[in-house]
């Protein structure tokens, strides 16, 4: 699944050292996917002749090019129009990315942005590397040779976008803002073209596309503005009982309405407020409160907490925003605004309604979010540990999958619905909001960054709420995440914190937890001896928690401890302890995880048979369901081991590579570890370390 998976408990991951970038690429360049990301282009698309011919000639001579003007004026349509238009140029695929520059919610932070591309490009998620500086290397490697179109949409300024940069010919890279990237201009020799208002010809042409009719009148009220043009002409379009005349009439009628973005940002025109004030009064409520959700995306149900309206009127109203192109359907249920949209729609929910309406509105979405977060996290991880908070009940998804896909969806609203939370001071939502971030645990190594800032937030409410114990959750669980980054110290820092409050809050439980936290730091580290206090102290402290599965994955550890430190009998007793306790709770796949315990620890006995069967009987489970892909390598590499011990070469030859080969998809780290213990098979019969097949396991 990637770098850490807490549904089993297994920890993978690794760190792909810039030297070695090339390594980790899966085959040469037939084996890459063609990715295909450019959004659809708009049916309408007219002008900017002078611009497509400049594009047209920069091909084959520049590596970078930014298109830069006002809000509004139709950066993004040109460049994905044009993207379009030149696909088969770039046999290598086409990136895009939404860099979030301006709107409500954050900018993208490069390091999730490189993730994504290199997911796209092909690489595993468990291979994608956590530094930024490393990321680059391998992206730039990937597309050393390659011709691929890199679109970079909505940026805040170069820094942003300096590591998302092809570096070599053949590739090329636009990039849209609202401000001139004259740094990317002097530093790396990008092209630059302005992108202007539409020109009076351009401007009539749009317009005559909508309404049939030529219209320099509204041209004129509109500004040659491109997002201005297409409202007004809707609009006029929908209400033939209008003439153009009267529509000018109409918006004229309003004083000028200025919303100021910012010294280098246009302001919205009059025809903006014209638009809005012609909507029927529960539509104009919609649109405004749309200003208050925390993302350019919204869905229905989203909608529905926003508005207090039913998912099928809020449905309805969406429809109808659409239709005015105030709004623009992009799926099944979802929508989205243009930022400029987002911006005037909280600019009317701040004149037109009271600030306790608009609290209480943005507390609602919030805690859609945070409910809808929170029943999405219990589907990923049924019976893990999860924080208590007083929510109300949602439907929860079907299926992990579902779960999993939803919270990636909305993993921009939620970064910006977390820190909305904090700025209102609802402690309960952010605490929500910022357990549920947990799931990043399973996507890119760049992603636990995001999780850890979370689970930071987290904290910072929990101490504020006096909610201790949720405080001492979220310390272990960011502990954990700075594990998954090898960053050691913080990790050991977070656990001895975690660990403290326990003590002085006298619940035996989480001082049980944060011990076997520190004990996990240990063994990722090899230092098995130091581990051992930590989960004998730990052992009594977590009798019959959550009906002995916690106390399972204590005695499986224990084994894992002592048969990497030679004591093979102890390791086989707490095998058998952790064989017990699956057995009570009825779980076959954790009755298959202790089969495989007590296998390893058998072979350290010389007693390979009785390990073979044990090995089998797991293999049979873990084959049954193909999800535990990772476990079935585990004990594939024992059975490897046992078969070389016993002189079946060929079978020894073919558990070994059927591990190699799920692995390639999984678990670059196992994966070297299986390599030197097969190595270190083939120079005798009693060579190879009995060093366990099993990853150390979290509570």
């Amino acid at each position: 699944m990637g770098a850490r998976n807490e549904i089993s408990g297994g920890v993978t991951g690794s760190v792909v050292q810039a030297t070695t970038v090339h390594q980790v690429v899966l085959g040469g360049a037939a084996d890459l996917p063609l990715p295909r990301q450019a959004p659809a282009r708009v049916r309408d698309f007219v002008g900017r002749a002078q611009e497509l011919t400049t594009l047209d000639g920069l091909l084959g001579d520049t590596t970078v090019v930014t298109i830069d003007g006002t809000a509004g004026v139709g950066k993004t349509t040109l460049v994905v129009w044009w993207a379009h238009r030149v696909e088969d140029r770039f046999p290598d695929g086409t990136l895009f990315a939404n860099l979030r520059g301006h709107g409500p919610s954050d900018p993208l932070p490069a390091g999730l942005v490189l993730s994504s591309f290199l997911y796209a490009l092909g690489i595993p998620d468990d291979r994608i590397p956590a530094e930024v500086d490393t990321q680059v290397a391998l992206y730039r490697s990937l597309l050393a040779g390659r011709r691929v179109l890199v679109l970079l949409d909505n940026a805040v300024s170069p820094e942003q976008v300096r590591p998302l940069l092809p570096v070599t010919p053949g590739s090329l890279a636009l990039v849209t803002s609202r401000r001139a990237m004259t740094g990317l201009v002097v530093t790396e020799a990008a092209r630059r073209i302005p992108l202007g208002l539409f020109t009076d010809d351009e401007s009539a042409a749009f317009v005559q596309g909508i309404v049939g009719t030529r219209s320099a009148e509204l041209v004129r009220a509109c500004a040659r503005l491109p997002l201005a043009l297409r409202v007004a002409a809707t609009q006029l379009a929908s209400r033939p009982d209008l003439r153009v005349a009267d529509v000018i009439a109409e918006i004229t009628a309003h004083p000028d309405e200025v919303i100021g973005f910012g010294d280098d940002l246009s302001e919205i025109r009059t025809v903006f407020t014209w638009s809005y004030t012609s909507l029927p009064p529960p539509l104009a409520r919609t649109f405004r409160r749309l200003g208050l959700h925390p993302n350019t995306e919204v869905s229905v149900p989203a909608v529905a907490a926003l508005t207090g309206l039913c998912a099928a009127q809020a449905n309805r109203h969406l429809a109808a925003l659409s239709d005015l192109h105030l709004v623009e359907s992009i799926g099944c249920d979802e929508y989205q605004l243009h930022d400029l949209m987002h911006a005037f729609a909280a600019h009317c929910a701040e004149r037109d309604e009271t600030a306790e309406d608009r609290r209480e509105a943005t507390i609602a979405v919030l805690a859609w979010y945070a409910r809808t977060a929170s029943a999405a996290d219990r589907m990923m991880f049924p019976g893990n540990a999860s924080l208590v908070v007083p929510l109300d009940e949602v439907d929860e998804p079907a299926v992990v999958r579902e779960a999993y896909l939803w919270l990636n969806s909305e993993l921009d609203a939620l970064r910006t619905a977390l820190r909305l939370s904090e700025e209102l001071g609802t402690h309960e939502l952010t605490m929500a909001i910022a357990a549920a971030m947990r799931f990043l645990g399973f996507g890119s190594r760049a992603a636990l960054r995001v999780r850890a800032a979370a689970e930071t937030a987290g904290i910072a409410a929990a101490r504020a709420r006096g909610a201790t114990a949720i405080e001492i959750a979220f310390l272990i669980r960011r502990g954990d995440t700075h594990q998954d980054l090898a960053a050691w110290t913080d990790s050991d820092a977070d656990h001895r914190k975690a660990y403290a409050l326990a003590e002085h809050l006298g619940d035996a439980v989480l001082r049980g937890e944060a011990l076997c936290a520190l004990g996990h730091t240990a063994i990722l580290q090899e230092r098995y001896a130091d581990a051992e206090p930590f989960y004998r102290q730990a052992l009594p402290l977590l009798r019959d928690v959550r009906g002995g599965s916690v106390e399972a994955v204590v005695h499986t550890n224990l084994s894992m401890i002592t048969n990497s430190l030679g004591r093979y009998a102890e390791a086989l007793d707490h095998a058998a302890h952790e064989l017990e306790f699956r057995l009570a709770i009825g779980s076959p796949l954790g009755v298959a995880h202790a089969q495989h315990t007590i296998a390893v620890a058998l072979r350290g006995l010389d007693e390979p048979y009785r390990a073979l069967d044990l090995c089998k009987a797991a293999e049979s489970c873990y084959r049954a369901d193909m999800a535990w892909e990772q476990e079935l390598a585990r004990v594939l590499k024992t059975m490897a081991l046992l078969y070389w011990h016993l002189s079946d070469r060929s079978e020894a030859a073919r558990c070994f590579a059927e591990a190699t080969e799920i692995l390639s998809e999984f678990d670059q780290t196992f994966q070297a570890f299986l390599m030197a213990d097969w190595e270190a098979a083939q120079c005798g019969p009693d060579a190879s370390s009995p060093r366990t097949s099993q990853p150390p396991r979290r509570l």
